[in-house]
């Protein structure tokens, strides 16, 4: 997980400041005694009429709350500081719930939808049109014949730039992360890479945003963590092996290949593979 410091991008600040805010009080209403202007209430006679009567504004409904993830917190902190891999699990397993199941917790993520999209669509060319024509199609022609890791860099700075929001960081991230496990193993130049070395970069991409939003909307922060180091790190691994393995499933079980999904399929099949994904995380991590 913490591998993309070298490509830039952070998971640091992340987690909203709010996130463990109290729910804001209801607004005061003018039936208080508190005078009123304008039309809804004057601050005294008009014309002749009657005091008008002060208007009882509804309440101000506080933001929706996502109860499953105080039991998501707890889970995630006992499997940090005793590597217990089955309370990572439920710990996944219950944000997805708390998210509103599969579906909920795909659309809390439109950019690293919108990003994991742009992907495959750069898979689907590559194995298509080949290496020199997708580079030319996406603008980066300039690194025909450099390593494969430039390139995905590249992409990345094309699909997700740095500066966004927390849903375009975690996109990013999940980009620049992949691009560094590539590197871990060796990756040579982008004209040798074959069509399933692309479809591995896709799912890496998708494994990895939806890693970080579990991690982010658990909050990061929050998380009281063990002060040994490498019992975060093998938490964090636990997480990454528990998604990857939910979203390899669902890739498999969708029968699908990259190089057979075309421009006005991919934006369905990626929005679908998130919510399948979710809800095998959501499934498998409630299971005794």
């Amino acid at each position: 997980m913490g591998t993309s410091g070298s490509f830039g991008g952070s998971k640091k600040g992340l987690v909203p400041t709010w996130v463990d805010d109290p729910s804001p009080a209801p607004a005061a209403s003018p039936a208080d005694g508190a005078p009123t202007s304008g039309d809804g209430g004057g601050d005294g006679p008009h014309d002749g009429d009657s005091p008008a009567s002060p208007v009882a504004y509804p309440p101000v409904r506080p933001a929706p709350a996502y109860s499953g993830l105080g039991a998501a917190r707890g889970n995630m902190t006992r499997g940090a500081r005793t590597s217990d891999g089955r309370a990572i699990r439920h710990g996944a397993g219950q944000y997805v719930a708390a998210s509103g199941g599969g579906r909920g917790a795909a659309r809390r993520i439109p950019s690293s939808r919108a990003t994991a999209g742009g992907v495959a669509a750069f898979a689907h060319s590559f194995a298509t049109r080949g290496p020199v024509e997708t580079l030319r199609r996406f603008n980066l022609e300039r690194l025909v014949g450099a390593p494969a890791t430039d390139v995905f860099v590249a992409l990345t700075d094309a699909l997700c730039p740095p500066g966004g929001m927390i849903d375009e960081a975690i996109a990013r991230d999940a980009m620049l992360e992949t691009v560094a496990a590539l590197a871990a193993d060796g990756v040579g130049d982008f004209d040798e890479l074959t069509a399933e070395d692309l479809q591995e970069f896709f799912i890496g991409v998708v494994t990895r945003s939806i890693e970080g939003k579990i991690l982010n909307e658990v909050g990061t922060n929050a998380i009281r963590l063990p002060p040994d180091v490498a019992a975060v790190e093998r938490a964090q691994r636990m997480l990454h092996d528990f998604v990857d393995g939910c979203v390899r499933d669902r890739f498999a079980a969708s029968g699908a290949n990259l190089a057979e999904i075309n421009n006005e399929q991919i934006d369905r099949f990626v929005s679908d593979l998130y919510v399948a994904a979710f809800d095998l995380i959501q499934t498998l991590g409630e299971a005794p």
